[in-house]
């Protein structure tokens, strides 16, 4: 058995120390994959999310019509978002940052229901972390968590399974005494609330 060795350092083998040292092979268990709501790989209810998620960036809490155009409300939304906004002169620099930001977003991907589907898609379907997403968009990463929790509300709201809840969302005492604070504020007459 010539040139075969028990020993992988050896005269036979031509490998040296420092080779070897660099020669171990380390297994890592697979990562696992992102938590993806159930509604999100449905794509008639991802679809209905999608577009209710637009009227209510219009219209607000108003109740949903049954049936909703979606030619229409990408035109209205996109119109939306278009228009100038009031943002007050004395509101500071990253105020007036963000919308520029979400409007230059909003054109690049063609309208407020692409953008809300790009984040949709990419984030669920494709699998991708709110710092890849937010990159490949133009925006921030917290904006894309930020579209994609009320994009699972609006899931919530229609009866979607979205899996459980964050522990932290039924702790309302918290949301409720700042909205109470808020409201304190804002009748005391202060400019910053």
């Amino acid at each position: 058995m010539l040139g075969i060795t028990r020993h992988p350092v050896s005269f036979n083998s031509h490998i040296a120390y420092e080779d070897f040292s660099r020669m171990h092979r380390e297994n890592h268990a697979a990562r696992q994959s992102r938590w993806v709501p159930p509604f999100a790989l449905n794509t008639s209810q991802l679809r209905r999310v999608l577009l209710v998620r637009c009227w209510r960036y219009l219209h607000n809490h108003t109740p949903v019509p049954e049936t909703l155009d979606w030619q229409e409300m990408k035109k209205a939304a996109t119109a939306h978002t278009l228009q100038p906004h009031k943002i007050l002169p004395a509101s500071p620099l990253v105020q007036k940052l963000m919308h520029a930001q979400h409007v230059a977003t909003v054109i690049k991907c063609g309208g407020y229901l692409e953008f809300s589907a790009a984040i949709a898609y990419r984030s669920w379907r494709l699998g991708q972390d709110s710092v890849t997403v937010a990159e490949s968009l133009g925006v921030s990463p917290s904006a894309v968590r930020v579209n994609l929790s009320r994009l699972k509300d609006v899931a919530r709201s229609l009866g979607f399974a979205v899996g459980p809840e964050h522990h932290t969302r039924k702790n309302k005492c918290h949301s409720a005494k700042l909205r109470a604070a808020w409201v304190r504020r804002k009748a005391l007459g202060d400019t910053q609330a």
